[in-house]
């Protein structure tokens, strides 16, 4: 696997938790899918004591799994696996983008208050 495939999935991976864990998702999918997860495991008694409902609403447990799927396909499918987890790694690119510019404005208007503060 070369790194730059490493990289894409390993970006991927991560905005695919994050959706399955955090987001609502288009048409609600992912909601859905954790209220889904969250009755079947009030329903079952070694769903609760397991904490599997973790797997799906932890980002840092769902996202193995995913990466155990992830590598899968890369094994099934190889390179090719790019063009499925490219439209996820520049998700997260753009999501961390976001972060980044936030920040700077942040930092920015910080230096600002302090430049008024001092004349």
């Amino acid at each position: 696997m070369s790194i730059n495939i490493f990289l894409y999935l390993a970006l991927a991976a991560w905005r695919l938790a994050s959706l399955v864990a955090n987001e609502d998702g288009p048409w609600m999918m992912f909601k859905r899918f954790r209220q889904r997860a969250e009755q079947w495991c009030q329903q079952y008694r070694f769903c609760r004591e397991l904490g599997l409902y973790e797997l799906v609403t932890c980002e840092w447990c769902n996202s193995i799994w995913i990466g155990i799927g992830l590598t899968a396909l890369y094994l099934w499918i190889g390179e090719s696996i790019f063009y499925l987890a490219l439209p996820f790694a520049l998700s997260t690119v753009a999501i961390i983008l976001k972060y980044v510019v936030q920040l700077l404005q942040t930092a920015q208007q910080l230096l600002d208050n302090i430049d008024q503060t001092q004349k």
